[in-house]
């Protein structure tokens, strides 16, 4: 029971991912970020000003806390999707800097999922750490990021 829960939670988030995507694309980036938030706030179950107030760390650990691994990945990926759409949206805005934001805690969260789940296989709307890698290409990394990097590239 909780597992089907949990599965509908997912693709609720999922498809408020995709209605990002399509306002995104229908030039309506502000649109998208407010169905990113709503994303974000059924993901955690919790209004956006509260859930921001913690850090990407207190996020990963919400996201895994009493879940099985599956779940827990892809709890993770769909939060990093979310980033990575909201970094979309920052940049078709002009926002530089919220966009990097964004698309570093994308990377971070694509690459703890890694470093957490080594033998999983990504589903279908993961972003992929290549790409996030090529939009940041401009800057060096944070030291954290970096050693993060590191430590799932071997």
């Amino acid at each position: 029971m909780q597992r089907d829960y949990i599965l509908r939670l997912i693709e609720q988030v999922a498809q408020l991912l995709a209605r990002a995507i399509r306002q995104r694309e229908s030039t309506s980036p502000q649109e998208s970020l407010q169905s990113v938030m709503a994303g974000c706030e059924r993901l955690f179950g919790m209004e956006a000003s509260r859930l921001f107030q913690f850090t990407p760390e207190q996020h990963v650990a919400m996201l895994v806390e009493g879940e099985d691994e599956d779940t827990a990945f892809q709890k993770i990926l769909i939060y990093a999707a979310l980033n990575e759409e909201a970094g979309r949206c920052y940049h078709q805005l002009g926002k530089s800097t919220a966009a990097r934001n964004s698309f570093v805690n994308a990377l971070r969260l694509v690459l703890k999922a890694r470093q957490l789940f080594p033998d999983l296989t990504p589903p279908a709307f993961a972003p992929k750490a290549e790409a996030l890698l090529s939009r940041l290409a401009d800057q060096p990394l944070d030291s954290d990021t970096a050693a993060l990097l590191a430590s799932t590239a071997k």
